[in-house]
């Protein structure tokens, strides 16, 4: 039998109930990884008219790096371009001699990067040699900080949009999902390559690529 004093005391606290979490917290992460994405297509595809860039020519439709490129390094070991999913890609082809057209796009990549300030380490120039002729040495120095990579010809055709006449004269632009989807005209004007590069860099500055492999 129960005390007068243990009666009168209320029973005790239920703890509450659990509110079903709400979708609302997702959607919202999910909206600010997306924006970036968004950003950059509208750029593109809406903004300027017929879905053109400002400057250059989007590849339709995007290219991945093919899986049997069969590129080489300098001293004959294989590599693949894979590997640097995660940064932009300034991929430019010329064969082992480089002539003053070739050394003038070596330039142009150089100068473009380092234009990009804070964001330059998220951009790796590569350079895609179309022959098995020695490198010409006089273009080692200025090319310092470019991959150099051998490739034949017929694959890189294959990838690679471009007129009769070779590979020669373009600058492409890889994404950070390995997708070939920009080409910039031979000789062409570096000041609007910067503008379209800075331009396409802020627009995806929120999202954190994963760079698998460190380039110097």
């Amino acid at each position: 039998m129960s005390s007068p004093l243990t009666s009168s005391l209320p029973p005790p606290a239920q703890p509450p109930a659990r509110k079903p979490r709400s979708m609302m917290t997702l959607w919202v992460l999910f909206a600010m990884s997306a924006a970036p994405i968004v950003a950059a297509f509208f750029l593109f595809y809406v903004v300027h008219p017929q879905g053109k860039p400002p400057y250059g020519s989007l590849v339709e439709p995007q290219r991945p790096i093919p899986f049997d490129l069969g590129l080489k390094t300098l001293d004959g070991k294989p590599y693949d371009l894979k590997r640097l999913e995660g940064y932009w890609l300034m991929v430019m082809a010329a064969p082992a001699a480089c002539d003053k057209a070739c050394q003038q796009s070596l330039f142009y990549l150089r100068q473009i990067r380092i234009a990009q300030g804070d964001n330059r380490d998220q951009i790796v120039r590569v350079w895609l040699v179309t022959d098995d002729a020695p490198i010409n040495p006089g273009v080692l120095e200025p090319a310092e900080g470019t991959l150099i990579l051998r490739g034949q010809p017929k694959r890189l055709e294959g990838w690679l949009p471009h007129q009769g006449g070779g590979l020669q004269g373009p600058t492409w632009l890889v994404d950070p999902f390995g997708h070939l989807m920009m080409q910039f005209p031979a000789h062409p004007d570096p000041t609007k390559m910067r503008r379209v590069i800075a331009r396409l860099l802020y627009n995806n500055a929120g999202i954190k690529f994963k760079h698998v492999e460190p380039v110097q």
